[in-house]
């Protein structure tokens, strides 16, 4: 109820979509549909499944004639691929192994999936259940990347140096790429929302992104209002394809 998608990738894409200004349908996958890939998440083009954001996103630019959402200069794209590993391969994991460490309740809760797990006694089973299902999952994943073997304050420190950096290269540009959005501005919404929008370990890391770093606070708050001014619709409604999309 506090973010549209909880998958950074998830968020990343339709971001893009909405940038790129390409017309699509949202489809629940129930918590139970995945690509052949295993992943979430993937589209359906021209009757061909794809899988992968960046894949999904390459093959739409191509289709669709949005080369422009990159830039032309080969610096500056080397500097795009540089900082969207940074927020995909590294920093978005520091905060899942501190999750999978200190704890992932506002999984369970209204917030997060607690809301299909019904009501009472029943969903007190649920939880029983979810419970160790859940914390062997996240330990599973963290540990298998390889984040899961650091400490809270080692990962507490790895996060705040990568959003130093991503903070320093945005400065005080509109966006990533200067003054209109590319595809790096996507991925790092996609990954720097959680940060704002979702429970982070005592509070630490959405302090980081809106006080200590208050341009990125401000970037999430900027792109936000632009592309998606059916935010809260979709977050109270549940309702992936909001009026904005039906139009």
């Amino acid at each position: 109820r506090t973010l549209p998608n909880l998958s950074p990738w998830s968020l990343k894409l339709e971001t893009w979509l909405r940038m790129a200004d390409l017309p699509f349908t949202n489809i629940n996958n129930e918590f139970k549909k995945f690509s052949t890939k295993g992943q979430v998440p993937f589209i359906e083009l021209n009757g061909e499944q794809i899988a992968d954001s960046n894949i999904i996103i390459e093959k739409l630019k191509e289709e669709f004639g949005k080369a422009d959402m990159d830039p032309t200069d080969p610096m500056d794209q080397a500097l795009a691929s540089a900082f969207s590993a940074l927020a995909e391969d590294h920093l978005c994991w520091t905060l899942f192994a501190l999750r999978s460490q200190l704890g992932f309740d506002y999984l369970l809760s209204d917030d997060g999936f607690g809301r299909h797990h019904g009501s009472g006694l029943m969903k007190s089973i649920q939880h029983l259940i979810a419970r160790p299902l859940i914390s062997r999952h996240m330990t599973y994943r963290a540990q298998g990347q390889g984040m899961g073997k650091h400490t809270p304050d080692e990962l507490h420190a790895m996060a705040n140096k990568a959003l130093a950096s991503i903070s320093v290269f945005l400065g005080d540009k509109p966006y990533f790429g200067g003054e209109r959005p590319t595809t790096l501005d996507a991925t790092m919404f996609g990954h720097l929302a959680p940060f704002v929008y979702t429970w982070t370990p005592e509070g630490k890391l959405t302090k980081s992104v809106k006080e200590t770093y208050p341009n990125l606070g401000k970037y999430v708050e900027r792109v936000k209002e632009k592309y998606w001014p059916d935010w809260d619709e979709t977050c109270s409604t549940m309702d992936m394809n909001t009026h904005k999309n039906k139009e």
